[in-house]
């Protein structure tokens, strides 16, 4: 499966996969999305999920967790292990467990239900608008060759043309936010971010204000980029205050 995609810069470009068994939800959902310009495609369990996913290759997954056969948890995991497409859990399911199983996952948003249509739309274009979706490279004129740069062995680089994340050389996949949250914090490096303050930059403010999301994704970041995460190098926990970024090379 192709995991590279391209930069969204309108709704009129954008797909958005909704992944709902709710005949009713499914179709407000459908009806408000097309109403403000957006194409979609629907399943109803999580086996046409995974289908429609390869075909229709969507900019932006809403996705139920309660579905029939395949859950959307499932759905989350395999979605994930190929692609880095903004996923948006819409369920009843608001407990705590079920949303940090989610954003472990890599989820990058959550919104319970009931939920106001026009909130939904909202969050739709700001996780289309902030996540940085991998671009398909463009060709080079024939005979041409083009030049890599050169990997650090040590500390983390970003190639953010390529939306690439690399770690003591190696390269690390990462969901469209833990990059946008890597990227800004490796911009400032050595300054000290509350979660408050490191969610209402990527997540922004139209979104859920629960510091519990940009506490998984650090901690899932570090899983990814660390030797040691209970021991980080790169980005480190102040005890208080929130979290630095050490990272070296960027």
């Amino acid at each position: 499966m192709d995991w590279e995609g391209i930069r969204l810069e309108s709704a009129e470009n954008a797909t958005v996969l909704i992944v709902e068994d709710d005949n009713e939800i499914r179709e407000l959902l459908r009806l408000y999305l097309i109403k403000h310009g957006y194409r979609t495609v629907e399943a109803t369990d999580g086996i046409t999920a995974l289908r429609q996913f390869e075909t229709a290759r969507p900019n932006l997954v809403l996705l139920d967790i309660q579905l029939p056969g395949v859950d959307g948890l499932e759905v989350c995991e395999q979605i994930r292990s190929v692609s880095n497409v903004p996923i948006v859990f819409v369920s009843a399911r608001g407990e705590a467990e079920d949303i940090v199983q989610g954003l472990n996952l890599g989820a990058d948003d959550y919104i319970p239900k009931p939920f106001d249509p026009a909130v939904v739309v909202a969050r739709v274009k700001a996780n289309l608008r902030r996540a940085p979706i991998y671009r398909r490279y463009e060709a080079a004129a024939p005979g041409t060759r083009i030049a890599e740069p050169a990997i650090p062995a040590e500390g983390i680089y970003i190639d953010p043309k390529k939306m690439t994340v690399h770690a003591d050389g190696q390269e690390v996949r990462l969901s469209a936010k833990e990059f946008q949250l890597l990227a800004f914090m490796a911009s400032h490096p050595n300054e000290v971010f509350a979660a408050s303050e490191l969610y209402e930059q990527v997540w922004g403010s139209d979104s859920n204000d629960d510091p519990r999301t940009v506490m998984v994704h650090i901690y899932n970041m570090r899983k990814k980029l660390e030797h040691n995460p209970a021991e980080p190098r790169f980005i480190v926990s102040v005890r208080g205050m929130g979290y630095r970024y050490e990272g070296g090379a960027h």
